[in-house]
């Protein structure tokens, strides 16, 4: 954003006033260009094949005029070869009309495709670069909502703004020609359709701020339809009787931005009834006035044809231009959200690589998230050794989850430092930190759309492909007769949705086994367990954990869990409360304590009992 456009908005922002990009030169052209980069060659043969078609029909009419009056004059004369002429150029024309049409329909279909694959390969990049912290704010989910948008009418966007300059090349055409006959009549009909045209371009700016400001009610209507059409949520949505609740919820958050378009529509009615209707009395005088000039011999007979189809054409023309200015403001203005997400800087990397299990150290780190009023962690210090186990305990809220976002680097701390081999988290290459960790988490992926070996093998995709890996991982995951279970054994895909022949339905806890699976296919010097078994059963959680013993020996792993049976075998136990390290030590030794972990595990023991 330039340091005028921020004035703008900072004005707009004093005076309460919400504020809207303007089309700008630079987004114009920035759109263009990845235009031509996505089509390539094909976009200078639509370009030259969209001229064409703006001055032939001018062309063409006034052929058809000059053929009616060679026919008039023939009668007479019994001279036919000008209209044999006009008859073969004609002809011609349309010859040439249908092949550059039949190639122009052609490239077409592979166009669209090419700039839509083009553009969300750009998109998905990108937001994968940016900081997670950024990509949790409201903020920003509403832009790149915006920018999504772009990205699936760019094509159109694209032919808009060729249709912009077609449009003057028509419309100068017809003026022209129009000209060359009667500059009075030339003269009236612009005179008329203006009008029209400009109301309807006003209309169509104030929906466009419509559309902006009623960005969040489309997330959120968006977002109750994944639920009530997603299956995972099928059965909750039934038995609490939600189904129509989340329908009403879902239209009203649409209707909202529809009303206030019923408002502008009503707004403008009478002022474009009585704009078209000038327009038409201006077309219908014209031909009157024609139609005289050629009674009284002053026109050719068939300059009333020719001057017939130049008004249609000059009021579609000026209906035309005025109509892609408004579809290129539309649609451009999502091209300044796709700027700025595009010039977005990624997450910071260092240039330190790391090719083993790391040492990593908390020093005296805090951190807020945005607008809190607690710091999410305070004053934070431990270290994690190469082949030490940490287990992080406390109530939900307490900041467990928040120190691995930190410790991955998705945050950055507000004060502090994190250490990895005693240099700086910003110092060191991120690509290869995180090549030594792994994590299961509690909101754990599923990849319906995948195969069941691409789920386990999604743990690392840099690694060979192996039928062998893959079932041993789901063996060690409690989860070794699954292929069994299918005709396709590994090559299952996962989801009815993906695949109509499909039988799978895992529970809740096989979908977090399998999760667990590919941690275990990647092997990584650092395990990440936040909550990973909360919906596996006491006896797959005990072999799990055996195996997760086993195959992290010599390596790190840090637990967050509140199941004390399996981080009581962590060498250091830490006790977060509200962001505070509480208390530290084995379990033996926060036993002896007598403080928050022994109340914790005497609870929690008195629970089984």
């Amino acid at each position: 954003m330039t340091d005028r456009a921020k004035r703008r908005a900072k004005k707009r922002a004093e005076q309460g006033k919400p504020n809207y990009p303007r089309i700008s030169l630079k987004s114009i052209s920035y759109v263009i260009r990845i235009y031509r980069k996505a089509v390539g060659p094909k976009s200078i043969f639509f370009l030259v094949y969209r001229i064409y078609n703006s001055v032939v029909p001018t062309i063409t009419a006034v052929l058809a005029g000059s053929a009616v009056t060679s026919i008039a004059t023939g009668v007479v004369t019994h001279d036919y070869v000008p209209f044999i002429i006009v008859a073969a150029i004609l002809l011609g024309i349309e010859v040439l009309n249908l092949i550059l049409g039949t190639i122009n329909n052609y490239l077409s279909i592979s166009t669209m495709q090419d700039v839509f694959i083009f553009v969300g390969e750009q998109i998905a990049t990108k937001y994968i670069q940016i900081p997670l912290k950024m990509r949790e704010s409201r903020e920003f989910a509403d832009k790149f909502e915006r920018v999504r948008d772009f990205g699936n009418s760019i094509s159109y966007v694209s032919s808009s703004i060729i249709n912009v300059v077609t449009s003057i090349i028509s419309l100068i055409s017809v003026v022209i020609a129009t000209l060359t006959i009667s500059p009075i009549v030339t003269i009236i009909v612009l005179a008329a359709s203006i009008p029209a045209s400009v109301l309807t371009l006003r209309l169509s700016a104030m929906q466009r701020r419509n559309w902006r400001q009623f960005t969040r009610d489309r997330r959120i209507a968006w977002s109750i339809e994944q639920k009530i059409t997603n299956s995972n949520n099928a059965l909750e949505v039934e038995m609490n009787g939600l189904s129509s609740h989340l329908v009403r919820q879902m239209i009203k958050a649409r209707r909202r931005s529809q009303e206030q378009d019923i408002k502008d529509e009503r707004r403008f009615l009478w002022p474009r009834f009585w704009a078209n209707g000038l327009e038409t009395l201006a077309s219908y005088g014209v031909l009157i006035f024609v139609a005289i000039e050629i009674i009284l011999g002053k026109l050719a007979i068939g300059q009333f044809l020719t001057i017939r189809t130049l008004l249609t054409q000059l009021n579609n023309n000026v209906a035309s231009f005025f109509n892609s200015i408004s579809v290129v403001n539309e649609n451009l203005v999502n091209a300044t959200d796709y700027m700025e997400f595009m010039e977005t800087p990624a997450k910071p990397s260092g240039d330190i690589i790391i090719t083993e299990t790391p040492k990593i150290e908390f020093k005296s780190v805090s951190f807020s998230y945005p607008n809190a009023s607690v710091k999410a962690l305070d004053d934070v210090s431990f270290t994690l050794n190469p082949g030490d186990s940490i287990a992080i305990v406390g109530e939900n809220g307490a900041g467990k989850t928040t120190l691995i976002k930190l410790l991955i680097g998705a945050y950055e701390p507000s004060d502090g430092v994190i250490l990895i081999n005693d240099q700086p988290l910003s110092r060191i290459d991120r690509e290869s930190y995180l090549g030594q960790l792994g994590a299961l988490f509690q909101d754990y992926a599923r990849y319906e759309f995948a195969t069941l070996g691409e789920n386990v093998w999604y743990g690392d995709v840099d690694k060979k492909y192996s039928h062998d890996e893959i079932e041993a991982a789901l063996r060690d995951a409690d989860l070794g007769n699954l292929s069994a279970k299918y005709e396709k054994g590994l090559n299952q895909i996962m989801s009815k949705d993906f695949d109509e022949k499909s039988t799978t339905d895992l529970s809740g806890g096989q979908w977090q086994r399998l999760s667990i699976a590919r941690a275990f296919f990647r092997s990584p010097n650092v395990l990440l367990l936040d909550e990973p078994t909360a919906a596996v059963d006491a006896k797959s959680e005990y072999e799990i954990f055996q195996n997760i013993i086993k195959k992290q020996r010599g390596k790190s792993t840090i637990i967050i869990s509140h199941r004390f049976s399996t981080v009581r075998k962590a060498e250091q136990i830490i006790v977060l409360d509200k962001g505070q390290i509480i208390e530290s030590g084995t379990h033996d030794e926060l036993l002896a304590q007598n403080g928050t972990y022994a109340e914790m595990f005497k609870l929690q023991a008195e629970g089984y009992n």
